[in-house]
């Protein structure tokens, strides 16, 4: 804290006081928040680990399902095949808070309906590309929610020390000049008053 504009009386330092004591009390905030923010990430890195486990399992089975059909069918009729579906995958995003950090939530995944178009040795692998589409977008939800909750504990993460480290030192340092100025101009008045004291006695006496 600069010493610029500071002021050696007893009413400035019961501001700072006050200033110090709400400091404090955001700086523990932050704490908690900083505390929570590791709890999530933590969390999420887990889901984050299984999920992709479970989508590498699923592209998997897809490549197998697709390399066994094309050895049975032949690229042509995959291909014509392919050219059956019509539409767009549409995935509805909104924003939802956690601890503060606003990250995107997939509310609705709609893949094109492909029930009534293909025969049925291809229905098997449709449905399972449309489940590796889903699970892809979850993938794409959750990273995006690491990545965010991450960004915020970092930024967290330096105002915590910016406080701790910084401002409340020198806050604290302040107080105390402040308080040993004052204790010594007490000390001083104190003193000159006795000191005249003394001498109004000794007038009285003489």
């Amino acid at each position: 804290m600069s010493l610029t504009g500071i002021r050696y009386t007893k009413g400035f330092l019961l501001d700072l006081r006050r200033r110090l004591e709400f400091i404090k009390d955001a700086h523990e905030l932050l704490e908690m928040k900083r505390d929570q923010l590791i709890i999530k990430l933590r969390e999420g890195l887990e889901k984050l680990k299984e999920l992709r486990r479970k989508v590498e399992g699923e592209a998997e089975e897809v490549y197998r399902e697709l390399s066994l059909l094309h050895s049975t069918l032949g690229s042509a009729d995959l291909e014509t095949y392919s050219a059956y579906l019509r539409g767009n995958m549409d995935v509805k995003i909104v924003p939802r808070g956690v601890i503060g950090v606003v990250t995107p939530m997939v509310r609705e995944v709609n893949i094109p309906d492909y029930t009534n178009l293909y025969p049925p040795q291809i229905i098997p692998l449709a449905e399972k590309i449309s489940a590796l589409m889903k699970d892809l977008v979850k993938l794409a939800e959750l990273e995006a929610y690491i990545e965010n909750l991450a960004e915020d504990l970092r930024r967290t993460n330096i105002r915590v020390n910016a406080l701790e480290k910084v401002v409340i030192p020198s806050y604290e340092w302040t107080i105390k000049r402040i308080q040993d100025i004052l204790d010594d101009e007490m000390l001083e008045e104190i003193i000159r008053l006795k000191l005249i004291k003394e001498t109004l006695t000794r007038r009285r006496i003489t």
